[in-house]
């Protein structure tokens, strides 16, 4: 089955659009919760901050078929939102979703002041290269698509996946670190020798009496404990 999400909001005099046509994983994922492809049970109050100061409130829930969060409008139509650059933050009940332009929002597992832990849980597709293909074409968004492809609009080109096989998706979650100036790290041995740069030797000492796993969450918030006390 085919789902259409389009989405207009205005803020001020500018205007936030997204196109996109999508399969759903339906049972060809092995991942999938209780709430289907969405982290919450339904779509719950919550809030956009914008980098401005101002905000607006919606109805919110997180995608893992995208990877972002979507909101319901008073015409009960699905929204993607996009121009995340003037985004602060997302508030969805209490969960707090920091956005990134490439990668959507990612949601914040810990707080240590000046830096946050955060993860990106999202559906991937399985197989060969065969079977998860992308190809390109450039296209109005008024034009005929065909139903079986995964497209998006960026910047005017739209992308696609060749389903020709039936799509099987798994979930995969990476953790990120966010600094102090809103820049996002993969959470990696190299990018913590970056953000704690002034205190490289006590935190290769860590690392040495620690086997961390960059990929384990409880790992990760001790190792920046740590590098929060240094």
């Amino acid at each position: 089955m085919k789902t259409v999400f389009l989405f207009l909001l205005f803020y001020g005099s500018s205007a936030f659009f997204s196109l996109v046509f999508a399969k759903k994983p339906g049972d060809y994922a092995d991942c999938l919760t209780p709430k289907g492809n969405y982290q919450f049970s339904d779509f719950k109050e919550g809030k956009v901050y914008f980098k401005d100061g101002k905000s607006t409130n919606a109805k919110l829930n997180y995608n893992y078929l995208h990877g972002a969060i979507e909101f319901i409008n008073g015409t009960r139509d699905t929204l993607l939102m996009t121009n995340k650059s003037r985004i602060n933050y997302i508030k969805v009940d209490e969960t707090i979703f920091y956005s990134q332009e490439e990668k959507g929002e990612m949601e914040v597992v810990a707080d240590f002041g000046t830096i946050l832990l955060a993860k990106k849980t999202h559906f991937v597709l399985k197989g060969n290269k065969a079977n998860a293909s992308e190809q390109k074409y450039v296209a109005a968004p008024e034009n005929s698509t065909p139903t079986s492809l995964l497209i998006s609009n960026q910047s005017g080109e739209f992308r696609w996946q060749n389903n020709t096989v039936r799509p099987e998706y798994t979930c995969k979650t990476e953790y990120y670190v966010i600094d102090r100036n809103r820049i996002f790290h993969i959470a990696k041995r190299s990018s913590l020798m970056k953000i704690y740069g002034r205190n490289k030797s006590e935190l290769s000492g860590y690392l040495k009496k620690n086997d961390i796993h960059f990929n384990n969450e409880n790992e990760l918030k001790q190792l920046l404990a740590f590098c929060s006390s240094m």
